[in-house]
């Protein structure tokens, strides 16, 4: 099963298409939260917010550039091994990082450098999350040389749920650099008990001898959703973050 998923899905004309479609729903993203949630100059601004979401895609461009020292590339295993697992893996990477982005974005401020601020710390969160990931279960293997497809759902999954949690814990009011990083630290610190969760869930479920092929649907798709259910579920603890539009 998971063999003709992952040939169907090398095959579909869509592929060639992938990625783009996954840039542009990340600029998508990041202007919707931009129009609807930005700070007072910004919301309902079109020049403001193309502006930044401009900003926003050389950001997310920039920063896929690292993909490749965390095991995974969107040049290598997309563009030259057009391997599905890792496109679906990346999927949840770019998305993650314009999450970050947008929701660095939102509240009110002095500078548009404190969204930079804000964007740095909940992406420097992010990649550092996936690093110990990475060290801790060797997650890049069972997506980019086993393509193992339950794998690459979890990674989708995983990231995404510290996608929502870091740029939730950047959102706000800027008050001060010092303010800015008590309240990510505050707001963000279940990025690390997801990181824990992922590393045990990666060891016990990941391809091995007595299972080369994991089922995708029990082994990749629940875990992921579990991930995003966590994610969502400290959101709703949070609530509104400081200075949201009413």
């Amino acid at each position: 099963m998971q063999g003709f998923v992952i040939q169907s899905f090398r095959e579909s004309p869509i592929f060639k298409w992938a990625m783009i479609v996954c840039f542009a729903a990340s600029l998508a993203l990041i202007a919707a939260a931009l129009w609807l949630w930005g700070a007072v100059e910004v919301r309902g601004e079109f020049g403001e917010v193309f502006g930044l979401t401009f900003f926003g895609f050389f950001w997310i461009a920039i920063l896929s550039l690292l993909f490749p020292w965390l095991g995974l590339s969107i040049e290598q295993d997309i563009g030259a091994s057009r391997n599905p697992v890792a496109l679906v893996a990346l999927f949840g990477a770019v998305l993650a990082l314009a999450i970050i982005y947008a929701a660095g974005s939102l509240g009110e401020g002095s500078s548009y450098w404190n969204n930079v601020f804000s964007a740095s710390l909940g992406t420097v969160g992010l990649l550092g999350v996936w690093i110990l990931l990475e060290l801790g279960a060797k997650v890049s293997v069972s997506i980019a040389e086993e393509r193992d497809f339950a794998s690459g759902l979890r990674m989708c999954g995983f990231l995404l749920a510290i996608g929502l949690v870091l740029g939730r814990a950047a959102a706000g009011d800027w008050h001060s650099d010092s303010a800015t990083v008590r309240d990510f630290i505050r707001d963000g610190w279940p990025a690390t008990i997801l990181w824990v969760i992922a590393l045990v869930i990666e060891r016990l479920l990941r391809p091995s001898r007595r299972r080369p092929f994991p089922a995708w649907p029990s082994c990749g798709l629940l875990p992921a959703l579990f991930y995003l259910a966590l994610a969502a579920a400290w959101l709703w603890h949070l609530g509104a973050w400081e200075g949201m539009p009413r």
